[in-house]
């Protein structure tokens, strides 16, 4: 074997892995195909607080379609009314963020983060890319963090970190854990836990819980955005738990 030969083929026989700028973009169209799918779902948050020992439940019935984006359906709620007020202005961003204009803002990807391949790791069960993420630009739908990326699909498996900029005035700049699993093929999430730190509040912790997915129908296009309609209530008094509170918890 000639010297130039043996040479072309060493990064081959060495195993030479993807960077992470190719991780990263793929990472973004694994993705996509969870905002482009048509599905439902139910959330449970638990929040409670640790200043004041108080706590709060609200269940969630979640809708989305690649036209109409997310629904937000309030089941039931229980507990601290400030608090409860937390997790609705957090759905609220969050139908916020997924509108059109906005979803590309905060997509885990090469247009919003620069990325550092930190190695492999296995993490629940699934061989990983290790990525060190740093937003490109500051604000609250982004993190400072890590992402563990799944080697055969490309999909997030767990993606950790502390966003770039407050949330709001009563959670502040939280430290997020967000873990994936695959349902029908597409990767959704399946808990997110965040503790949070503010001069009023103190420290927070929120539990997210994903159930019960139920996947419609699979992606189609790769750049079909998210509209989002308004939260709805089916609570038996919307005007009592949408008012903002002006005392402690």
């Amino acid at each position: 074997m000639s010297p130039i030969v043996a040479f072309a083929i060493l990064p081959v026989l060495g195993g030479a892995g993807p960077t992470a700028d190719e991780i990263l973009a793929s990472v973004a169209k694994s993705s996509a195909m969870r905002h482009q799918a048509v599905y439902s779902g139910s959330r449970q948050y638990s929040i409670q607080n640790l200043r004041f020992g108080k706590s709060a439940s609200v269940k969630v019935h979640v809708t989305a379609q690649p036209s109409k984006g997310k629904q937000f359906t309030i089941v039931q709620r229980s507990g601290s009314t400030q608090l409860i007020d937390v997790v609705e202005s957090l759905i609220s961003s969050e139908a916020e963020a997924s509108k059109p204009a906005n979803a590309g803002g905060h997509a885990i990807g090469p247009s919003n983060y620069q990325a550092t391949l930190n190695g492999s790791e296995t993490m629940n069960g699934h061989d990983c890319w290790v990525l060190s993420l740093k937003p490109k630009e500051k604000n609250k739908y982004v993190l400072n963090g890590m992402a563990w990326v799944d080697k055969r699909s490309y999909a997030l498996v767990r993606l950790e970190g502390t966003t770039a900029a407050r949330v709001s005035f009563w959670v502040g700049s939280p430290h997020i854990v967000e873990e994936f699993s695959p349902v029908d093929g597409i990767w959704f999430p399946t808990r997110t836990w965040s503790k949070s730190h503010s001069a009023f509040l103190g420290v927070s912790e929120l539990d997210i819980q994903y159930t019960e997915y139920d996947v419609k129908s699979p992606p189609k296009t790769a750049d079909q955005g998210h509209t989002v309609e308004p939260v709805q209530d089916k609570s038996k008094s919307a005007i009592e738990a949408r008012r903002r509170l002006t005392t402690r918890p």
